[in-house]
C-alpha cells in the first residue's frame, strides 16, 4: 500500500491537496499543516507513522529542504519511505498519479522534469519568439 503525506509550514499542504484533487488526483493524501495549532509536530509525525505497516510505501512531500517540517520526517526515511523537499504542484501531481513502485531513480526522474518546468517566462517567451522566426 502507498501512503502520500503532504507536510508544510502553515497551510501550504492543505492548499496543495485541494489543488491536486482539483487536477484529478485520486490518491488518498494525508495532510500535515505545522504550526497552525498547539499540537507538537514531532508527535503528529510519530502518530502517522505508527499506523503505517513497515513494508508500505510512503512518499512524504514537504515545502522547505532545511525547514523544521522536513527535519521532523527525516528520521523516518528508509527503503520504503521517501522524503522530497521543495515540492511544487506539477511534481506532486506527477508523483501522486504514478502507478510505478517508488524508487530513488523514479523520483529523481520526476524531480528533474519538475526542475525543467520552472522557467522565467520573460526569457522563455523571447526564446520562443526567436525560434518562431
Amino acid at each position: 500500500m502507498r501512503h502520500v503525506i503532504l507536510a508544510s509550514h502553515h497551510r501550504f499542504a492543505e492548499g496543495l491537496k485541494d489543488t491536486l484533487d482539483f487536477l484529478g488526483n485520486k490518491q488518498p493524501l494525508e495532510v500535515v499543516c505545522a504550526y497552525v495549532d498547539s499540537a507538537p509536530l514531532e508527535e503528529r509525525v510519530r502518530e502517522i507513522f505508527s499506523t503505517i505497516a513497515p513494508d508500505d510505501e510512503v512518499l512524504v512531500l514537504t515545502d522547505i529542504l532545511q525547514g523544521s517540517v522536513n527535519q521532523a520526517f527525516a528520521p523516518y526515511m528508509g527503503p520504503h519511505v521517501f522524503l522530497v523537499a521543495g515540492i511544487n504542484v506539477p511534481t506532486a501531481l506527477e508523483l501522486c498519479l504514478s502507478a510505478d513502485e517508488l524508487s530513488i531513480q523514479g523520483i529523481e526522474n520526476v524531480l528533474e522534469m519538475g526542475r525543467q518546468s520552472m522557467q522565467l517566462v520573460n526569457t522563455f517567451a523571447v526564446a520562443m519568439d526567436e525560434e518562431d522566426e
